[in-house]
């Protein structure tokens, strides 16, 4: 039982395993039709398989699908057609996108005065299950057009979301969604944040932490992207409901305002009495934000599983580990690992090259840097909160932004990807690469296409690339680049859990090989961790004036920057994985008293 519901279970036999094919129509081309249609199995033995209907698509019914078809896959030259095996236990099939699109099953079920966190790949049904349980999408249960509400709450019959669906489908229950996208803001006839939130009941207290007084009155479209975040969050969390649901909430936000923001939206839940759930890519935001979490697993693109409720801790480690006990299915092939900083085997050589202190000055903000050398070889993170001027540091250091006191590296080229990759629309992914680098070249496969898994996009324009995949194609072309030394702002946002792990081993095997420093800021404090030999660590008053310290080692730098900002940090007994202690709980207290407020094994 999952949810309340009876799974099926599918026999651990290979012949057994059930399959499903996802059919880009895009993609097929007549080449491909004749290609399903002639080498079928089933189609030879005088059964129907894949066929091609009046309007030219390619099908096959579901219930035809077996494992001969991988045959067929292979014969085919692009990804129009893919044979996926379904994991072990499908659960119920709720939603799905056409006929052989992605297909979603089961729901996350939400709880009064808890949050409940959503883990998974991108791609993988979260932000769809959100829309099902706002009530901005009514599940279908398939193609056979036998959807709606009702089948729902009989579908759902004995278990905790079937409350919740009966009251979407009678109008009683009252929702807000926070969106993904936070660069289009709700009440389109609002300019201000000040016209955003009128109307909305009082929230006391609620501008001031999340430090939003002082925009009150500036223009929507004059915000950064922290800004606008934490306005969509208030105007959420001001919205009188009984269930909140936030996709993402902490991109584009500093450590301390994740932390802020993980707090206040638990304390708020917890006070309405309300529910929420959460969909979050940050580990350690989501540790801190969540009382229990569901894991969706299966192939991004094609379908996903809504795992049992799980508690936050069980959660994100069987995650890492790739095997959930209770659905009893892997859900990857290996196990994510955790070696820490003193684990490393880095060698704090002479510098490859060296800054001397650096200064610039804007009308009404200002940045300076201590001095500092980077040896070959080395990665290190840069850290800090938000408008301290760490990405004008990066710039100065790049040569883009001058100095007006001080000089960056002399004859050191460098290779940046800025904070923000804004696509052009000019030309395929492939042209972009070709345009600085050879992409025939053994060098570049092995460094970065395949690593970094762009091949797969080589034929797509730059604009038609979601967040998460565009942000691949700015590292894996920073990268690309010759140069001395890698700067790189901002990689992980829009990255899965997943993505942001094989970044950061991948810059790191990067620096190793090529012997070139590569410099990271983000503000995931798992990717700092897992990436970092040493940290840069900025401070300062936001907005007004930063100053970045010479680059130092993890430890110092770690215990400096999380002290700044009253958080703790700790590992996992179990698995070594970085954690970030709950503000008050016994072992925040004891590192606080201990000063340590990294712990670096």
């Amino acid at each position: 039982m999952r949810n309340g519901v009876q799974h099926m279970s599918t026999p651990t036999d290979s012949t057994k395993q059930e399959y499903i094919a996802v059919i880009d129509q895009e993609a097929v081309t007549d080449e491909v039709r004749d290609i399903a249609v002639n080498y079928d199995p089933l189609n030879r033995s005088g059964h129907e398989g894949f066929h091609v209907t009046d309007d030219g698509e390619l099908r096959i019914d579901d219930a035809k699908v077996m494992r001969e078809h991988k045959l067929v896959e292979k014969k085919i030259p692009n990804d129009a057609v893919r044979i996926v095996p379904l994991p072990t236990e499908t659960g119920q099939l709720v939603h799905q996108y056409g006929e052989n699109g992605f297909r979603l099953y089961d729901l996350p079920a939400p709880s009064d005065g808890t949050v409940v966190g959503l883990l998974g790949r991108n791609g993988i049904g979260k932000s769809t299950a959100l829309r099902i349980l706002a009530g901005d999408l009514v599940p279908n249960f398939g193609s056979d057009g036998q959807g709606g509400w009702g089948r729902a709450i009989e579908s759902f019959r004995g278990t905790t979301i079937q409350t919740h669906l009966e009251r979407l489908g009678d109008g009683t229950v009252t929702t807000v969604h926070k969106d993904q996208r936070v660069d289009s803001m709700p009440d389109g006839d609002a300019e201000t944040v000040r016209q955003l939130l009128a109307g909305r009941p009082e929230a006391p207290g609620l501008l001031d932490e999340l430090g939003l007084r002082s925009v009150r009155d500036r223009s929507l479209d004059d915000l950064s992207g922290g800004e606008r975040q934490r306005v969509a969050i208030a105007a959420a969390l001001m919205a009188d409901a009984d269930l909140y649901l936030f996709d993402e909430p902490s991109s584009f936000l500093d450590v301390g305002q994740r932390t802020a923001v993980a707090r206040i939206i638990r304390d708020r839940i917890r006070e309405a009495d309300a529910s929420a759930l959460v969909v979050e890519h940050d580990l350690m935001m989501l540790d801190l934000l969540s009382d229990n979490v569901h894991v969706l697993y299966g192939d991004p693109g094609s379908f996903g599983v809504v795992s049992q409720q799980l508690s936050t801790r069980e959660g994100i480690n069987q995650f890492l580990d790739g095997y959930l006990t209770g659905d009893n299915v892997r859900i990857r092939r290996n196990s994510i690992e955790f070696a820490t900083a003193a684990d490393r085997a880095f060698a704090d050589g002479p510098p490859l090259f060296e800054y001397p202190t650096l200064q610039k000055e804007f009308d009404g903000f200002g940045v300076s840097a201590h001095p500092g050398g980077i040896s070959a070889g080395e990665s290190v993170g840069i850290v800090g909160e938000n408008a301290l001027g760490k990405t004008t540091f990066v710039k100065m250091l790049a040569g883009s932004i001058e100095a007006d006191d001080g000089d960056g590296p002399d004859d050191l080229t460098v290779s940046y990807k800025p904070q923000y990759i804004t696509p052009d629309g000019r030309g395929t992914v492939r042209e972009r690469f070709a345009s600085v680098t050879d992409v025939y070249s053994e060098r570049f496969k092995t460094r970065i296409r395949d690593p970094f898994d762009v091949e797969a996009l080589y034929d797509r324009s730059l604009d038609s690339l979601s967040g998460g995949e565009l942000q691949r194609v700015g590292v894996a072309l920073c990268l690309a680049r010759d140069a001395d030394a890698y700067l790189l702002d901002e990689p992980s946002a829009f990255l899965d859990v997943e993505r942001r792990v094989s970044l950061a081993d991948r810059l790191r095997r990067f620096s190793d090989r090529t012997d070139c420093p590569v410099l990271v800021v983000d503000h995931d404090l798992f990717v700092i961790d897992r990436v970092a030999d040493r940290v840069i660590v900025f401070e300062g008053t936001s907005g007004e004036r930063g100053r970045a310290h010479s680059p130092r080692p993890m430890r110092e730098g770690m215990n400096a920057f999380l002290s700044s900002l009253g958080i703790t940090f700790r590992r996992d007994v179990r698995t070594g994985r970085p954690r970030v202690n709950k503000p008050g709980s016994r072992l925040d207290r004891e590192q606080k008293a201990d000063d340590e407020y990294y712990v670096y094994r």
